[in-house]
């Protein structure tokens, strides 16, 4: 009777490092972008029309208006769900690795709503009326010099990241087959996040609001479309059995990747730095090589049968490997027995 083996496991063990005064790093900016626009608009409530211009045209013409309410309960709930959400991944360590990344990635963000809201109540202040309003667009530059300068001083006060036990590991190593007997047959499969890759899908989504509203709804669905193919990849599950290898969203269920054993070589396992070897994250190509690439560290790699070679980052990627090469072993003997008979019909 064959027997059946599986390995599923989650995220590295062991506590995370819990780190208060980095969640406050992370989600002062944001207080800071919430506590202007708020002194601002008390200052100026009983100048600004009601209801105000919030979205111009390309020649700063204002196209589209809302009540000082409303404009009030986007630029303030905004900033303030995006700061908790980041100040949360902080708390937890749950972004090892991208700790630094996540909150110069915040201040940029807090950095952009804040200085676009306090801009366009300034832009309505003392306005007949909110269809004479302007916002000419050395505003939104100004707001993206800010947004640079906030995410220079993010990435300052950061502090250095939590160095992955898996990254002290070597370039790469040789995988060897795992001992199984004939006929059995064995699974394995891990699940891995990408905090960078859930940071930046939700920045996204935040710019594209903000571009929205303020700009051009076309810009904004690009960003829209950007932001979600970030999330879609912000988590994997990676299986390894005799179909070959599959890497599928946690999310949704299509894209699914699947490459199956008859297109690989050998597969090992290599130390990846996204944006040293792949320029970022997500779903990269390079010449002679591709992969999903959601963190920095460990990562299953396979030699294909066309030269290239594929990786995705996972832990335990050398049981991975190594199971791959025990079925390719098996399939590459099939064939060969499959073909001597052959030969001797």
């Amino acid at each position: 009777m064959n027997s059946v083996k599986a390995t599923q496991a989650g995220p590295a063990a062991g506590p995370p490092a819990v780190r208060p005064w980095r969640a406050l790093i992370a989600v002062l900016p944001f207080l800071i972008a919430v506590a202007a626009v708020a002194v601002v608009f008390w200052s100026v409530r009983d100048r600004i029309p009601d209801p105000l211009a919030v979205h111009f045209a390309a020649d700063g013409t204002s196209d589209d208006f809302a009540t000082a309410a409303g404009f009030l309960t986007l630029m303030l709930g905004l900033p303030l769900v995006a700061g908790a959400a980041i100040g949360v991944l902080v708390l937890r360590d749950a972004a090892a690795g991208a700790l630094r990344w996540a909150i110069t990635t915040g201040y940029a963000m807090a950095g952009l709503s804040g200085c676009l809201g306090v801009s366009m109540l300034l832009r309505n202040a003392d306005a007949d009326d909110a269809a004479t309003v302007r916002f000419p667009p050395s505003y939104l530059g100004l707001a993206l010099g800010v947004a640079a300068l906030a995410a220079v001083v993010g990435r300052l006060c950061a502090g250095r990241d939590r160095v992955r036990a898996d990254e002290v590991a070597g370039p790469g190593r040789a995988t060897p087959p795992l001992g199984l007997a004939d006929g059995e047959t064995a699974g394995w499969s891990r699940t891995i996040d990408s905090p960078a890759l859930g940071v930046s899908g939700a920045a996204l989504l935040s710019v594209a609001l903000l571009v929205g509203l303020t700009v051009s709804w076309v810009g904004a669905a690009a960003l829209a479309v950007a932001a979600l193919s970030c999330l879609v990849f912000a988590g994997v599950q990676v299986t390894a059995d005799r179909r070959g290898l599959t890497v599928a969203s946690s999310l949704v269920p299509r894209p699914r990747l699947r490459i199956p054993l008859a297109r690989m070589q050998e597969a090992g396992v290599q130390r990846i730095s996204p944006l040293a070897d792949f320029g970022g994250w997500g779903y990269r190509l390079r010449s002679g090589r591709s992969g999903i690439v959601l963190r920095r560290g460990e990562a299953l790699a396979l030699r294909l049968a066309n030269g290239r070679v594929f990786v995705v980052t996972v832990d335990d990627a050398a049981t991975g490997a190594a199971l791959l090469n025990t079925l390719l072993t098996r399939e590459r003997g099939r064939d060969r027995r499959a073909t001597g008979s052959g030969q001797e019909d």
